[in-house]
């Protein structure tokens, strides 16, 4: 199970499944994995590979502002503390609240997180 990370023109950051690794997210879900599990494995490929790491920033390390919206670091620096602070850019899916990113890959097959500006 895996996505495709788009950098699209105006910053934001589009994720985008196939079918097969959908199949794998719709059994996943139904199977009750949870949110955060989830979503690091549909990532590993490029965290594994120093880049595009998901995110709480619920648990403020790193410290990105008052939100617990799902977000994703460029690449992710951990200090001998154990500290985490974010290389480059970092996107964050805006309307945690009411919208859910992997319900949105599972019915559309993308969702869009927004560049943190």
């Amino acid at each position: 199970m895996e996505i495709e990370c788009i950098l699209l023109a105006n910053g934001d950051l589009k994720l985008v499944i196939d079918a097969d690794s959908r199949d794998e997210l719709i059994d996943a879900m139904d199977d009750g994995k949870g949110f955060w599990p989830i979503l690091c494995e549909l990532f590993e490929s490029y965290s594994c590979n120093g880049s595009y790491q998901p995110f709480d920033a619920g648990d403020g390390d790193p410290f990105v502002g008052l939100t617990s919206a799902p977000c994703i670091a460029e690449c992710m620096d951990y200090a001998d503390d154990g500290t985490k602070n974010i290389e480059g850019d970092f996107w964050y899916f805006a309307d945690y609240a009411i919208r859910d990113p992997l319900d949105e890959l599972v019915e559309n097959f993308e969702t869009i997180f927004t560049l943190a500006r």
